[in-house]
């Protein structure tokens, strides 16, 4: 149970990486949550403050992470880790099209 806990979080830590970008769709790419990405709970409601702003083509892959999330402490035996590195491949797929980064300018 640990390891899946442990896998779930690792996925979700990726997430900051998205919204850290620039460019792109600026609300959604210049979210970055300021946040301790060692504590479950607050990432969950960092991506619940932006899932709004997510677009329509990664705001599925959002609400994977933070259902998942919520399970860290609710249910963690049935975290589905799969489905949050599936949504974080896609939400870092996302980011690399639609997000520009520093260095782009």
């Amino acid at each position: 149970m640990k390891r899946v806990m442990t896998g779930v979080v690792a996925a979700a830590l990726l997430v900051p990486t998205l919204t850290a970008c620039g460019g792109g769709d600026p609300v959604f790419c210049d979210a970055a949550p300021d946040v301790d990405t060692s504590d479950p709970a607050a990432m969950q409601k960092a991506l619940e403050d932006i899932a709004d702003d997510a677009p329509d083509e990664v705001r599925d892959d959002v609400d994977v992470i933070i259902e998942q999330l919520k399970l860290v402490e609710e249910d963690p035996a049935s975290i589905d880790v799969d489905a949050v590195n599936t949504a974080v491949d896609n939400l870092t797929t996302w980011e690399e099209e639609n997000c520009s980064t520093d260095e782009d300018g």
